[in-house]
């Protein structure tokens, strides 16, 4: 199928939704909002979220449940653009959908090991489908980490996570959690192979960078906060980054602490996440969401008939979806406009942390 007959409809469908994402004008009315429910009202009566937020009260809706709402938005425009492919680039659509299921193994997994309960977990599921391959009724009954695995054993998510059963409290999960994220993005990098050419080199580039940066993510965590040894940080890191290649993984992997992996980076490509000592901790997720933010909108200028458009569009509302989760955090927390700034992904004056 040639590229024009694939991509026109889809691309059109797209550039649609693309133009009812929020503008400045609305971060900067969301930014105003002293609670959740006057968050929700105008994002009900100004944006495309009126479609999920129609049938809701509003005025006593909790952060949780907005965020829930809104998270089920991505996934439901997601099964709208599934209709739009077939063959290889529907079942690479397939593999992204796997991306919730993990972030629900993640939530089941984080319950678990603070020991609650999971049938007051189960409201909080992202995506229980017609694609998905989870039977959450029978995980909900999970008293353990351990049983939970069991529960998934007839999913490709069972071999992932056995391997860890022995391993104890919050390194358990972290592991997990990183074997996960891992599968995902080598399910996508291969299924990138069996695209057109342009389109596969274009994903892989796309693919590439996050690589990088979930790479340059997990060592830092692994050297700080677990203190994880050279081998096992390698054994976790991803193939196919664009700027990192092996060797270079693995002498940042070899760093002695937190300390020498900034003083390897700080003048690299990725120095940007490094270069500020105080709000490093605080920043970096946010930091590495903003680089691949301005990265997504790039590919979607730049994107014609290709499939990068419809990529970038996912992502760049999921940024925006992540965006107004943190106004109503900011919120909870007290904080004012200008604090709030800082945490958002979309640069708005005033957010240069």
């Amino acid at each position: 199928m040639g590229s024009v007959r694939r991509f026109a409809v889809v691309n059109t469908k797209v550039r649609a939704l693309k133009g009812k994402l929020l503008t400045k004008k609305d971060y900067n009315q969301l930014l105003k909002k002293k609670s959740v429910s006057k968050i929700a009202e105008y994002l009900k009566e100004n944006t495309a979220y009126r479609d999920v937020l129609k049938d809701i009260d509003i005025r006593d809706i909790h952060r949780g449940n907005l965020e829930l709402l809104l998270k089920r938005y991505i996934v439901l425009t997601y099964e709208k653009l599934l209709h739009y492919f077939t063959d290889e680039y529907r079942r690479f659509f397939r593999i992204m959908f796997m991306r919730y299921e993990i972030e629900d193994i993640k939530l089941y997994l984080r319950a678990l090991s603070r020991g609650e309960n999971l049938r007051y977990i189960r409201e909080l599921v992202l995506y229980s489908g017609v694609y998905s391959t989870i039977n959450h009724d029978k995980i909900v009954k999970s008293k353990n980490i351990e049983h939970l695995v069991e529960n998934l054993k007839d999913t490709v998510y069972y071999q992932l996570l056995v391997p860890f059963l022995n391993e104890k409290g919050q390194k358990q999960v972290f592991y997990m959690e990183m074997n996960l994220d891992g599968f995902y993005f080598r399910q996508l990098y291969e299924q990138a192979s069996k695209l057109n050419k342009t389109d596969e080199r274009v994903l892989k580039d796309s693919l590439g960078k996050n690589i990088d940066l979930l790479n340059l993510e997990w060592i830092y965590r692994g050297l700080k906060f677990y203190k994880l040894s050279p081998e096992e940080l390698i054994n976790y890191t991803l193939l196919g980054g664009n700027y990192l290649r092996y060797k270079d993984i693995k002498q940042i992997c070899y760093s002695k602490d937190e300390e020498e992996l900034k003083k390897r980076m700080i003048n690299t490509k990725y120095g940007f996440l490094f270069d500020n000592e105080e709000t490093l901790d605080l920043f970096m997720e946010r930091r590495i969401q903003r680089y691949l933010y301005f990265q997504f909108l790039d590919y979607y200028r730049r994107s014609k008939m290709n499939i990068m458009q419809s990529i970038a569009f996912v992502h760049l509302l999921e940024y925006e979806i992540r965006d107004i989760i943190s106004l109503t955090e900011a919120i909870r927390y007290g904080l004012d406009s200008k604090e709030t700034k800082k945490y958002l992904i979309r640069r708005i004056e005033g957010s240069d942390a």
